[in-house]
């Protein structure tokens, strides 16, 4: 912890020693309204005066705390103004997110936050920074509560100061001295109210546990800095051996878990955790363990997240994303005009005759595959998806569509959408494969069925 009293030139002293603004190009303030986030937009301000960089604030409004989530939003949008800084707030349905992608509600808040918070960087241009309030104490209570739930080293070095283009520039200090600074230079800021029950556990560690170290050692927070400083020269160390061991087991696909396996156990464990993160995937203790534990061994595949899983096959450790379906074909009357034949998808037929289609037409094997014989039609066509037990001898003998569709390597995922001509005896003409051989086109041809697909 800083021994001086947090000021300008105190936050320029962090920002200078980790280099949190070189080559900055404009900052994005993640602001909720607290005292912390309220008081990091104040000291970007008067920053930005003297540095010449560009503020653009970000404010989730989590729909979470009914009229207290709007209070927020509210308040930072009133500071904003007050500072003559741009706002840009999201209002996200966390709930809803959360249940769809599978997360928990804080999961999914913190997902949602990090991506806005992207977005906003993008509108600044590159080198852009996402500067957010995590404090001294913040760090503190977590490595407390990570050091509760057994975490690796990672895990109870608490917050860095710098990850990728983010930064916090206030980490150094606690929130006492946060506070002050706020009722030093009026600061205003909003409470949530749920910081002030024990109902989260982080509450309980900031109203029990941290005022007991308190009493062990009134400058705890100073002796935590020193700790982590120490932590977090062991893990940096740690993740530069762990970087260059993936480095070794680097291939087209992913990692080789051949490789992974004969290494140390902290490298492995450490390695374990870097996978999850490079492939987009929370992890914690036990997720990262089971993972380095199954290095090299039997083959798997674990979803953990929608449609996205971890696999490892033959040895190799990979991401693999199951492809949303396309949706199907609507079943629709098959006759000369435009439909509209699914979501994605638009049909046109045009009859003419074969004497004029071998006029108008340079007769090939593309031109024909969108053709077949209206004349060959038996009852009532239509067009509609492929259906369980569809043949069609379109080459190579009679086969079902789902063999041909594997031998022509069309995505299981995208099969639905493909569009089939069908009549009351079977397949007459597939999208893209061509007319089965009871339609195909004949010196005997009276009339020409044209078929246009386009993608909308």
């Amino acid at each position: 912890m800083s021994t001086a009293p947090l000021d300008l030139e105190a936050v320029k002293k962090v920002v200078e020693h980790h280099k949190m603004l070189e080559n900055c190009g404009g900052v994005v303030a993640a602001v909720s309204g607290g005292c912390d986030s309220s008081v990091l937009l104040h000291i970007l301000w008067k920053l930005s005066t003297e540095m010449g960089f560009k503020i653009l604030c970000a404010h989730i409004n989590h729909n979470l705390r009914g009229s207290e989530s709007d209070r927020d939003e509210a308040f930072v949008r009133s500071l904003c103004e007050k500072y003559g800084i741009e706002c840009r707030v999201l209002s996200a349905n966390v709930t809803e997110y959360a249940e769809k992608h599978r997360l928990s509600t804080e999961e999914a808040g913190r997902k949602l936050r990090y991506e806005f918070f992207e977005h906003c960087a993008e509108e600044l241009g590159e080198n852009a920074k996402i500067a957010t309030a995590h404090s001294l104490s913040d760090c503190a209570e977590t490595y407390i509560f990570n050091s509760a739930r057994g975490a690796s080293l990672s895990g109870i070095c608490g917050i860095p100061p710098v990850r990728g283009k983010i930064i916090r520039p206030l980490i150094e200090f606690s929130r006492e001295q946060i506070e002050a600074y706020a009722d030093e230079h009026g600061v205003d800021y909003v409470t949530d109210s749920t910081n002030l029950t024990d109902e989260y556990t982080r509450n309980k560690i900031r109203h029990g546990v941290v005022p007991v170290m308190k009493e062990i050692n009134p400058g705890f927070e100073k002796a935590f800095l020193r700790l982590l400083k120490n932590l977090s020269e062991s893990r940096d160390f740690l993740d530069f051996e762990a970087e260059k061991l993936l480095l070794k087991s680097k291939t087209e696909k992913g990692f080789d878990g051949k490789v992974l396996k004969e290494a140390h156990p902290a490298l492995k464990n450490r390695a374990a955790a870097m996978i999850l993160e490079k492939f987009g995937f929370a992890f914690d203790f036990e997720r990262t363990l089971r993972l380095a534990e199954r290095f090299g061994g039997e083959d798997f595949k674990e979803e953990l997240s929608k449609n996205e899983y971890l696999v490892q096959k033959n040895g190799i450790v990979f991401k693999e994303v199951k492809a949303e379906k396309s949706p199907g074909i609507v079943k629709t009357d098959f006759s000369p005009g435009k439909f509209e034949i699914s979501p994605e998808k638009t049909a046109e037929v045009s009859l003419v005759s074969y004497d004029e289609f071998k006029n108008s037409y340079k007769i090939n094997n593309f031109v024909l595959k969108d053709t077949f014989d209206f004349d060959k039609i038996q009852g009532k066509a239509v067009f509609r998806s492929r259906t369980e037990g569809d043949k069609a001898d379109i080459h190579g003998g009679t086969k079902t569509l789902k063999k041909l569709f594997i031998e022509e390597k069309i995505p299981a995922e995208e099969r639905n959408s493909v569009a089939v001509v069908a009549d009351d005896e079977g397949v007459l003409w597939v999208e893209g494969l061509g007319a089965a051989r009871r339609a195909r086109l004949s010196e005997k041809t009276v009339s020409v069925a044209a078929i246009k697909i386009r993608k909308k």
